[in-house]
């Protein structure tokens, strides 16, 4: 008796079905897809809206005054200008002084958070003494206090210091920082204390050990650091207004404030100078990004 061809058919509808069926492997793929695809498009969206205003304040600085404050805004200038760059500089004679100030403060207070904060947070890593947990907490816990809470007991400090208009203001209460010192602490405690025990058996000592072996090793942190601490004096501005009172010795920050207030309708050479005042963060970043990135990354991990 010949067999029904029917569930025949059936058997092989079934098989084909299976067979079309995607498998769980192919919808991970997709899944993966979709969310890395999202990703991508999250990121560029991001990246669109942090970096238009610099985007726009670096065109600005091309355009004329007119062109700057137009609607609707255009993006391109319709005519060049390079020469307002001369032109913050021609109209405010203190810029180059304000630049020098900027970088002389920002570069030496960078030097000493560098030292300072790594041979405290040396100290609360590897050196056992009475009470270090409870000073690291202390140290810590000044960290939420607010500024403003210190504000005038520091300022009567720094007054009778007889240190008002001077540098050594800024110097006095930013050579050392918690953050930093915190951030230099968790990175020593990953690194094998081996390295510096072999180096105490040579006859080093404590500090040597520090000098000639844990610092090398800790370049990546010290860069990140030395760039955020970069990034914090150079951009600093409250604490220059507080304590600087003539404008030989404003930074650029401090000095584009009181050219605004003169040159209240000088838009475009207020964006120039903002483009100046960027510069340097913006190249120390490039350059050191990759340094950067590690230092953060590797911070407190065993």
């Amino acid at each position: 008796m010949e067999p029904s061809p029917q569930p025949i058919r059936h058997t092989a509808e079934r098989a084909l079905t299976v067979l079309q069926r995607p498998t769980a492997r192919d919808t991970t793929e997709r899944v993966e897809r979709l969310q890395t695809t999202f990703r991508y498009i999250l990121y560029v969206v991001v990246t669109v809206f942090l970096f238009t205003p610099f985007v726009m304040t670096v065109l600005s600085s091309f355009k004329s005054s007119a062109e700057v404050i137009a609607y609707p805004p255009t993006f391109l200038p319709s005519v060049w200008h390079p020469e307002n760059y001369l032109q913050v500089f021609i109209a405010n004679p203190n810029f180059f002084r304000q630049i020098f100030n900027g970088f002389f403060v920002t570069l030496l207070l960078v030097g000493c958070n560098l030292f300072f904060c790594s041979l405290v947070a040396y100290a609360f890593a590897r050196l056992e003494f009475p009470g270090r947990n409870v000073l690291f907490a202390i140290m810590l816990g000044t960290m939420v206090i607010p500024s403003w809470v210190t504000l005038v007991p520091k300022y009567v400090l720094i007054s009778n210091l007889g240190l008002v208009n001077t540098f050594g203001a800024l110097l006095v209460q930013s050579y050392v920082t918690p953050f930093g010192i915190f951030l230099m602490t968790q990175f020593f405690r990953s690194v094998p204390r081996e390295l510096e025990e072999a180096a105490i058996m040579d006859g080093v000592g404590w500090f040597g050990a520090f000098w000639k072996v844990v610092l090398p090793v800790a370049r990546p942190a010290l860069l990140a650091l030395g760039i955020l601490s970069f990034k914090d004096h150079w951009n600093s501005y409250f604490d220059w207004l507080i304590y600087m009172q003539t404008p030989d010795m404003f930074n650029i920050q401090l000095g584009l404030a009181a050219f605004r207030g003169v040159y209240q309708n000088q838009w475009d050479l207020i964006m120039a100078g903002s483009v100046i005042a960027i510069l340097p963060i913006l190249i120390i970043y490039i350059l050191g990004q990759r340094y950067f990135v590690q230092g953060v990354a590797t911070t407190g991990l065993k």
